[in-house]
């Protein structure tokens, strides 16, 4: 149940920076999760597929490290992508 805030501020948080950015398509993500959460891959693409965001697709690579950090919480170690014309 936690992972669905962690997921959701973690869409909100990537849409901001994205926002600032003039970012239109994430092309890499990386961010670093807690060892025991339950964020992944496949649960970031549903979350923004869910919301109908044209940011992260079939063109986006997804990296998800799980190191020991603070449960619940989760780092935006990069994104890369295209920006807007």
């Amino acid at each position: 149940m936690h992972d669905t805030f962690l997921n959701q501020n973690l869409y909100e948080s990537i849409g901001g920076l994205c926002k600032e950015n003039a970012i239109e398509k994430i092309t890499k993500l990386v961010i670093t999760v807690h060892t025991h959460s339950h964020i992944c891959e496949k649960s970031i693409r549903d979350h923004f597929a869910d919301r109908k965001s044209k940011l992260i697709g079939e063109w986006t690579n997804i990296v998800v490290d799980k190191k020991e950090i603070e449960p619940l919480t989760a780092t935006i170690e990069q994104i890369d992508g295209e920006k807007k014309e």
